[in-house]
C-alpha cells in the first residue's frame, strides 16, 4: 500500500496510521491527518481495555470506533468571548436529570453553512473532557452520529484563542454504556447543518457466544 492511499473510515482505516507513520514526505496537511489519526487509533485501543466504559455484556460486541474522513475545512482557530465571570448553565441530561455545567464564554464558528455561535464550559479539574469542552448537535444526529449530539474538547492558541476542530468530535459516554449520565447540548449549541466529520455512531454485533 502506497503512502498516497487514502485513509478510510473504521478500525481498518484507523490501523493505517501504523503504515503511514513510515511514510513522510513532510506535508503539512499529512501531518496533521496522521495526528488525527494517531488519536483515533488510541481512543479506540482504550475502548478496548478491561476498563473501559463499555459495560462488560457489550465488551464482546464492539466492533470498533467508526467515523468520517478528516477533513481540515472543519478546523478553526477562533477567539475566545470569555464572559466577565464564569457562571452556571442547568444541563438536561440523558437520564432526564439536570445538572449545572460551568459556562465560560462562547466562540463563533465560521462554518460552511454560516457562522455559529457556540456556548463553551469548563470541565472540572478531574473531568476527562479537558477544560474547555462544547457540546453540539447538527443534522448528522440520529442519521451517522449518535442521535443525542457529540462533544469536541477545545485546545489553547495564542492571543486568547481556541482550537476548535471537529475532526476530534467524540461521543459521549452514555452513547457506549447508557448507565452513564452525559450532558445534552443545549438549544443554542445546535447546529442547523451537517457536520460530517468526528465519530459516528458506536459499532456493535452480535457475538458469536450468543
Amino acid at each position: 500500500m502506497s503512502c498516497s492511499s487514502s485513509l478510510q473510515t473504521g478500525l481498518g482505516g484507523l490501523l493505517l496510521v501504523l503504515l503511514l507513520s513510515g511514510c513522510g514526505d513532510g506535508s503539512a496537511s499529512q501531518s496533521y491527518e496522521q495526528r488525527i489519526m494517531q488519536a483515533r487509533v488510541q481512543r479506540d485501543m482504550q475502548m478496548r481495555e478491561k476498563e473501559s466504559v463499555l459495560p462488560p455484556n457489550r465488551r464482546a460486541d464492539f466492533r470498533g470506533l467508526d467515523y468520517y474522513g478528516v477533513d481540515s475545512t472543519y478546523r478553526f482557530v477562533t477567539p475566545l468571548q470569555r464572559l466577565e465571570q464564569p457562571d452556571t448553565m442547568m444541563l438536561a441530561e440523558n437520564t432526564g436529570r439536570i445538572r449545572a455545567q460551568v459556562r465560560i464564554g462562547r466562540v463563533t464558528i465560521p462554518l460552511p453553512s454560516g457562522n455559529k455561535t457556540l456556548t463553551v464550559f469548563r470541565g472540572a479539574s478531574d473531568d476527562p473532557r479537558g477544560r474547555f469542552w462544547i457540546p453540539f448537535a447538527d443534522e448528522t444526529n440520529g442519521n451517522g452520529t449518535y442521535e443525542a449530539g457529540r462533544y469536541v474538547d477545545l485546545a489553547q492558541a495564542p492571543n486568547d484563542s481556541v482550537v476548535v476542530d471537529f475532526n476530534r468530535a467524540y461521543n459521549p459516554t452514555c452513547a457506549y454504556n447508557p448507565e452513564f449520565a452525559c450532558p445534552l447540548p443545549p438549544d443554542g449549541n445546535r447546529i442547523d447543518a451537517p457536520i460530517p466529520v468526528g465519530e459516528k455512531t458506536p459499532k456493535f454485533g452480535q457475538s458469536a457466544s450468543s
